[in-house]
């Protein structure tokens, strides 16, 4: 079965005398990364660069897939393959509307198509002290990625700890991920690439109470089930629903107990005798009211554009302009939902191409004089993945660099292993008591 790319009429290079089309896609996530894919099977000689800020590729596969779930990350060979193809390149390191003009973009390609990301976490808008501990999920699972420019990573007094006893406001996959990385036990963790150093700053002892609360009905909670029942499984993690057990032999006496109440209604965060108290009313029943006290709060709440994002991409409209992934939908899907979305993408931008005559345009020659000194090819990111890949701690498939300094050394080859970390101690360890 053909997909809608590759039954799209199929422009050719002879529409711009001989010189094939060329195509920029703003992101190297799996939204950027399946519609250049598609774009090539679509039209196998079109010419596609592919931008990203960061100095690496793969975006959320790289730091937004949980570090424990390396089947799901293993996606980014499959990308990889499109990144080896003659006229399809990676371009890391290079800011859009800092370091390259979006005109510029316009200017030296027929079709720009922004793949750029919900880089955010939606912020709860309830009453809440300012000082109170809240962390967003999202900016949670890039820190355990390893991600540089994780905003828990630049706080003043780095990311903290989160305590003992820990409140989820939230009932999806991401929500789900989180508990499960903070349940997880030294064991669990083996053959992940985890930021170790990262999870010991956020759990120094083993996270004993988890508390999850849902505004909606069990049966409309929006994780899959396959992610709850292996969050039950984890050894050593009880996990209720309603008061529930959810399975009918949990942990006897577990290492940490998640909690997890539909119908909650989050009121107000405050700060309560030196701890978080959070005030929430039973769904349809604001007379009912519950006061839940711990140490910290974090947040799944879903994503949304950044301030940067809206700044540099929100206000772009035109006719050669396509948006891909959250920018198009305003929701960050899953990996199938990303690849139809992307082939549907495709589809449209190649019948943008075949239904016009174009002019020439230069491509990524075009900019080359305005990139930085620093950018990052793809068989500089080659350099990158090998010496993570060799500085891996032990039962890590990979330790990642956590700067973009170090990412940038390792991507000329100076200095990658000048570093190599011992053996993970901290959390990973002391979870196995």
């Amino acid at each position: 079965m053909r997909t809608p790319a590759e039954t799209a009429p199929n422009p050719t290079a002879a529409a711009t005398g001989g010189v094939p089309f060329r195509v920029v896609v703003v992101g190297s996530g799996p939204s950027g990364c399946y519609t250049a894919q598609a774009l090539r099977k679509g039209q196998p000689d079109i010419e596609i660069a592919v931008l990203d800020s960061l100095p690496t590729p793969f975006g959320l596969v790289r730091y937004g897939i949980a570090p424990d779930h390396q089947g799901a990350k293993a996606v980014s060979r499959q990308f990889e393959r499109v990144f080896a193809q003659p006229g399809v390149e990676f371009v890391g390191n290079v800011s859009v509307g800092t370091d390259v003009g979006f005109a510029s973009l316009a200017e030296n390609f027929h079709a720009v198509v922004l793949a750029t990301g919900l880089g955010a976490d939606r912020r709860l808008d309830i009453d809440q002290d300012p000082d109170v501990p809240i962390v967003g999920a999202g900016d949670l699972i890039r820190l355990l990625n390893s991600d540089p420019d994780a905003g828990l990573r630049h706080r003043p007094d780095g990311p903290g700890s989160l305590g003992s006893e820990v409140v989820v406001l939230g009932t999806g996959n991401v929500a789900v991920d989180v508990v499960r990385l903070l349940a997880k036990s030294g064991p669990d963790l083996i053959g992940s690439d985890i930021d170790d150093d990262a999870l010991r700053a956020l759990a120094p002892a083993p996270v004993r109470t988890i508390h999850v609360l849902g505004r909606c009905p069990s049966h409309l909670a929006k994780w899959d089930t396959s992610m709850v029942r292996e969050l039950a499984q984890v050894a050593g993690v009880r996990v209720s629903v309603d008061g529930t057990p959810l399975l009918d032999e949990p942990a006897a006496s577990p290492r940490t107990t998640v909690d997890v109440r539909f119908e909650r209604v989050p009121a107000s965060i405050r700060r309560h005798d030196g701890r978080v108290r959070v005030t929430t009313h039973r769904a349809g029943d604001t007379g009912t009211v519950d006061h839940l006290d711990a140490d910290s709060v974090v947040t799944a709440l879903g994503f949304g554009p950044s301030a940067a994002q809206l700044a540099r991409f929100g206000g772009l409209d035109a006719p050669n302009v396509f948006r891909v992934g959250g920018p198009r939908t305003g929701r960050l899907g899953n990996l199938a939902e990303n690849r139809k979305l992307a082939a549907d993408t495709a589809r449209d931008v190649l019948a943008f191409l075949c239904g016009r005559e174009q002019r020439h345009r230069a491509g990524l020659d075009g900019l080359r004089e305005h990139l930085p000194a620093s950018v990052v090819g793809f068989e500089e990111w080659r350099r990158i993945d090998d010496a993570e890949i060799r500085r891996a701690r032990p039962d890590r498939c990979r330790t990642k660099f956590t700067t973009r300094a170090e990412l940038l050394a390792a991507a000329t080859g100076s200095g990658a292993l000048s570093s190599i970390p011992s053996a993970a101690t901290g959390p990973t360890a002391t979870q196995e008591k």
